[in-house]
């Protein structure tokens, strides 16, 4: 029963994010206007009717895992609003859009980047007080401190540098091994799906090297202040990564071919898997800082023990 209690709530919760959500995007959209940005063009085979609620659930599915994520690791509601707010803004919009950029004529950039912070804003603002802290002990301030100092200042360089270049490769490679079973639908304007292909790879890889940085910055904040295992780590970032790249492709886009969805759904499943994996390698110290912490409080009971 109390797990069925558990459920229901995490559910709620998540509904209630994704209404805010939504609302964000309704004030994005009149205040883009009032400032008299370009409205894109929907689509000729979207029907509203059918995006809305493949939407919101999208939504409620990510304020769901950013929310079991992040009450696990700040214990301020501040630093939670304020890692949400990046994490959802970064990976769900931004990301997104500029990927919308290069595939399809519809977005407008400025419009997009603007309207957008509306709807993170809202939901994170939200999450972030429905999701409380959860067990944490040491303060955040204090674990930052630990983090940076668990390492020499060149060696977080190479380190942070190598993290957000592996990306551009891993999706190319990937991107080619999908290639022979995607790229008909890009280049085919009788099946009027209104995507297209970027002119040429250097402008597709410059893109991935903007998106590397991106990825990296709303992903730094977990693993910066994380303490729990490697693997739960891991865990976290794939599904964060994951849920919120593959959201509008794979539950949005329901217009889309599902010859086109499900090899672009695995494709970012290895690229999520891959880029998580190699965070937690180059960045995760939490094996050491907990070792270290342990040590510690061993010491100082000691220390305290009457002789």
């Amino acid at each position: 029963m109390k797990i069925v209690l558990r459920i229901g709530l995490v559910l709620l919760k998540g509904a209630l994010a994704a209404v805010a959500a939504l609302v964000g995007l309704l004030v994005g959209g009149i205040i883009t206007h009032l400032l008299g940005l370009p409205t894109p063009k929907i689509p000729s085979q979207v029907d509203m009717n059918l995006l809305m609620p493949r939407m919101f659930l999208t939504l409620v599915l990510i304020s769901i895992v950013l929310g079991e994520c992040f009450q696990r690791i700040f214990s301020g509601y501040w630093h939670r609003f304020l890692s949400i707010l990046l994490c959802n803004y970064l990976l769900y919009y931004l990301l997104n859009t500029l990927d919308g950029f290069l595939f399809s004529p519809v977005p407008h950039l400025s419009t997009g980047i603007v309207a957008n912070i509306f709807p993170a804003l809202s939901m994170a603002a939200l999450s972030a007080l429905l999701w409380r802290e959860k067990n944490i002990v040491s303060p955040d301030a204090d674990r930052v401190r630990a983090y940076i100092a668990a390492r020499r200042p060149i060696d977080w360089v190479w380190r942070l540098a190598l993290a957000w270049l592996v990306y551009p490769p891993i999706y190319y490679v990937i991107g080619l091994a999908v290639s022979p079973l995607v790229k008909h639908y890009y280049e085919d304007p009788s099946l009027n799906l209104g995507l297209t292909l970027p002119p040429s790879v250097e402008i597709l890889l410059a893109m991935q090297v903007l998106r590397g940085v991106l990825f990296l910055a709303a992903v730094l904040p977990i693993i910066v202040v994380w303490r729990g295992s490697q693997r739960g780590l891991l865990f976290w970032l794939i599904s964060i990564i994951f849920v919120q790249i593959a959201g509008q492709v794979i539950l949005q886009a329901y217009w889309l071919p599902m010859g086109l969805r499900i090899p672009h759904m695995g494709e970012l499943i290895v690229d999520s898997s891959l880029q998580a994996s190699i965070y937690v390698l180059l960045l995760g110290l939490q094996s050491k800082l907990n070792r270290d912490g342990k040590n510690k409080s061993t010491n100082s009971a000691r220390d305290a023990m009457p002789v």
